[in-house]
């Protein structure tokens, strides 16, 4: 009959619980919010445009937004408001679009193939 050891049991429980533990930090939200961070190229902020996202953003007058592509073919066009901007088309990942805000006010915008999915707003602050 095997005998079962019961430190050596332990140690792998040990070793399981400590990859866990680093998965779920790597995972975390602050660790996607540094690494969503690591996309900012000298713009105020940068904003990654992929199918399913949407943005409220509050900026200050002079301040830019720089969107990042992911994977699809996307646009960014301002649908109403103080701003007008419109990126064209691209399919290209990391492909990327900046618009500096001049104007206090609200402006929209929308990904027109995915509009249902891929929209925001830009509020514009003194």
């Amino acid at each position: 009959m095997k005998k079962i050891n019961i430190i050596s049991i332990l140690k792998k429980l040990k070793v399981v619980l400590f990859v866990v533990f680093i998965i779920f930090q790597a995972c975390s939200k602050e660790s996607i919010d540094n690494e969503n961070e690591n996309y900012n190229n000298s713009s105020d902020y940068n904003l990654l445009w992929q199918s399913g996202t949407s943005y409220d953003t509050t900026i200050q007058v002079g301040e830019t937004i720089t969107w990042t592509w992911g994977g699809g073919t996307h646009n960014l066009r301002s649908t109403g408001g103080t701003e007008t901007f419109d990126s064209g088309y691209s399919s290209t990942y990391g492909f990327t679009f900046s618009h500096t805000f001049t104007v206090v006010g609200t402006t929209t915008y929308v990904c027109d193939p995915h509009e249902s999915h891929m929209y925001g707003i830009v509020t514009v602050i003194e």
